[in-house]
């Protein structure tokens, strides 16, 4: 299945669109959700995903931006066209993970969705989509979610824990027991980790997408594929024998992959 993407008005009318919000009912018997946005640096982004969460039908939400440290220009251009219902947190960070934790910490909602600057909703029902599935018995709900490059639908698999933050929202208080994201220079699955955490808790899917992003990033990295194949050795997923068979053939893989089969 293939979705359309449409085009994106600018910064300043997506943080001007926080007013409409007041006018939105509220969903009197739902729970409160913190969308955490982090950006750094990447204004055609951060309106992308702004413009997705403003058009959102689902109104008990809050909106966090972590912004890392970009040009002055583009600093007080989100100075100027904020709003008080949404928070604006512009001061230097030592990576995504570590701006996500702040984005925790700053939060009020007592559910949890991360999306960071040029991911952005399905649709405007889909942050309602998902809160249907949210329950007192429940502690994270999943969804699938849309690749913006090709506008293909991937498939979210909770048995091999294939799943994207963008696609996942999840109790709060689920940091407290667990603790936060790791943050390490060289550490590319932080969110992977905490996912396989908490994977023995109760997990809901929603049937309808959830989220749109992109397919290329850290994921594609060789080194996240190792981190990703160590962890899930450490918490059982993957026998020894399993692990070491994958790390001496991956190198031949990529080889063939690159070269023969002439993909990235």
């Amino acid at each position: 299945m293939k979705y359309g993407v449409e085009s994106q008005p600018s910064v300043s009318e997506c943080l001007d669109s926080i007013m409409s919000n007041s006018n939105l009912e509220s969903n009197s018997d739902s729970y409160l959700v913190s969308v955490i946005t982090v950006c750094k640096d990447d204004q055609e982004g951060l309106t992308r995903t702004l413009k997705s969460v403003f058009e959102q039908k689902f109104s008990d939400y809050e909106l966090i931006i972590i912004e890392g440290g970009s040009q002055a220009n583009y600093i007080d251009l989100l100075n100027q066209q904020s709003h008080p219902s949404a928070k604006l947190i512009i001061e230097p960070d030592e990576g995504i993970y570590h701006a996500m934790n702040k984005g925790v910490a700053h939060s009020q909602g007592e559910w949890l969705i991360f999306m960071n600057a040029g991911d952005s909703f399905a649709s405007p029902e889909a942050l309602a989509n998902a809160a249907s599935e949210m329950s007192d018995d429940a502690d994270v709900v999943f969804s699938d979610w849309i690749y913006r490059e090709t506008s293909e639908l991937a498939k979210a698999d909770i048995v091999k824990l294939n799943v994207r933050h963008q696609a996942v929202i999840y109790r709060k208080n689920l940091h407290d027991i667990y603790g936060n994201y790791i943050v390490g220079k060289r550490v590319t699955i932080s969110d992977y980790l905490f996912f396989l955490s908490i994977a023995h808790k109760k997990w809901k899917y929603c049937k309808y997408p959830l989220a749109i992003c992109d397919k290329a990033g850290a994921s594609s990295n060789p080194r996240h594929f190792y981190q990703r194949i160590a962890a899930e050795l450490i918490f059982g997923k993957r026998t020894v024998l399993n692990s070491c068979c994958i790390f001496l053939l991956y190198p031949f893989y990529r080889i063939i992959k690159r070269n023969v089969l002439r993909l990235r």
